[in-house]
């Protein structure tokens, strides 16, 4: 599932509201396309700003236009309960998957960040990605909170930030992180 190319399409909005022939035509080409998965609901697709009604509809259209391919969906709110409820509404519509980026005003720990994947993973019946994005979220992740988070159930993957340019560095970073999770858990740029 957590392999080759996933694409992350916007979710095209109006003043009224999702733009849905928009969105469904970019996810129908994105999955012409050969794309091996769809990442719905991104931090390109704006999952933050949207009702949990829209992020609900969002995913069932994601769904039926991919046409068979995969779809990831992102379920990160700043609730728990929220959390929670997204990762309902994706799996009701047929997602693959979920990715979950825990959002935070305040900083949170190690430990509560782990707290929140240990409530969402007990809850799931699909496979979780991990979305480590410390620019948008502001929760740096350590390669021990990853492998902590590893060990989970149905964590099955993690998309790490940009890593070095450099290809030596990158492939120096992605072996460390390795080194702490299971063979069963994918990396993903």
């Amino acid at each position: 599932m957590f392999r080759g190319l996933s694409a992350f399409p916007l979710t095209p909005t109006t003043e009224d509201g999702i733009d849905e022939r928009a969105f469904s035509a970019l996810v129908a080409r994105l999955a012409a396309a050969g794309v091996d998965s769809i990442g719905a609901l991104g931090s390109t697709g704006g999952y933050a700003y949207l009702t949990r009604e829209q992020r609900a509809r969002v995913t069932a259209l994601a769904v039926e236009a991919a046409d068979g391919v995969p779809v990831v969906v992102g379920i990160g709110a700043l609730r728990t309960a929220q959390v929670l409820a997204h990762a309902e509404d994706a799996q009701k519509a047929g997602a693959s998957a979920v990715l979950l980026a825990p959002m935070t005003y305040q900083p949170l720990t190690e430990d509560e960040v782990f707290g929140l994947y240990e409530d969402v993973t007990r809850e799931l019946s699909v496979p979780l990605c991990v979305y480590d994005n410390p620019r948008t979220t502001h929760v740096d992740f350590t390669d021990e909170l990853h492998g902590r988070i590893a060990q989970l159930p149905n964590v099955a993957a993690v998309k790490l930030p940009p890593v070095p340019g450099d290809p030596a560095a990158a492939r120096q970073r992605v072996a460390a992180l390795r080194a702490l999770l299971p063979e069963t858990v994918a990396v993903g740029v």
